[in-house]
């Protein structure tokens, strides 16, 4: 089976400068979820590209320092900050398809979920490999927040009506599990991609249920300062 694992990595990050590329534990963010496919067995069970997608020569080389290559520099145009990521899935497959190179699966890993581990991605790779009628495989965790717990406010703030008499009345854990889409894993087959035309949510899909540690999302500083923590405690216990 070939497998087009692609690590999106837009040079123009403005919540934190230059995110994919920040050290984080002594090594660029871009290099763990990398390194993670690339000790991954499905990357030595099959016939692997591991690729990373940016406009920014200077993340070029630093992502094939890290052991991923780089074919193409992204277009300004699929660069900027409204630019849809779904324009740049299908630039790049179409990169492949025009020199006659498809795949069988197409995987999108987000850099920023650095915590990623190889079994998340052979787990999700089993999942498609295991049912040739499932189509989509999206990573999700368990809802840190209980989302009935959650509502709107008026202006006024009032909180009549918040929360619902039903749930209310119940224990946390009388009422049900809810999960949350993470994006550190999404793998669909190739073809399903371009049948149900780039929408991840068309055709048969399934959750690739992932711990809350693994699901850690770098957006803020604090991120950075919780992920170093959750890597020296793994270290710890290694």
């Amino acid at each position: 089976m070939k497998i087009l694992f692609m690590l999106p990595a837009r040079s123009g990050s403005k919540g934190i400068k230059d995110k994919n590329i920040k050290a984080l534990h002594g090594k660029p963010l871009m290099y763990y979820t990398i390194h993670a496919i690339l000790e991954s067995r499905s990357y030595q069970k099959h016939e692997c590209f591991v690729m990373v997608n940016t406009d920014s020569e200077k993340y070029a080389n630093i992502a094939r320092e890290c052991g991923a290559k780089v074919p193409f520099l992204r277009s300004k145009e699929l660069a900027r900050d409204d630019s849809a990521v779904t324009d740049t899935i299908r630039d790049t497959i179409h990169y492949f398809d025009e020199r006659n190179q498809p795949f069988h699966l197409f995987a999108m890993i987000q850099i920023t979920s650095p915590l990623l581990t190889g079994s998340d991605i052979d787990q999700a790779v089993a999942l498609l490999e295991g049912d040739a009628n499932l189509d989509f495989v999206h990573s999700v965790t368990e809802a840190e927040i209980m989302p009935l717990w959650c509502n709107t406010l008026p202006e006024d703030r009032s909180m009549n009506g918040f929360i619902g008499k039903e749930t209310r009345r119940k224990n946390r854990q009388e009422l049900p599990t809810y999960y949350r889409l993470t994006g550190a894993i999404r793998m669909a087959r190739w073809s399903s991609l371009k049948q149900y035309e780039y929408d991840w949510y068309e055709g048969s899909a399934k959750a690739l249920v992932m711990d809350q540690k693994s699901s850690i999302d770098i957006d803020t500083e604090l991120d950075f300062e919780l992920a170093k923590l959750i890597m020296k405690g793994r270290e710890t216990h290694e």
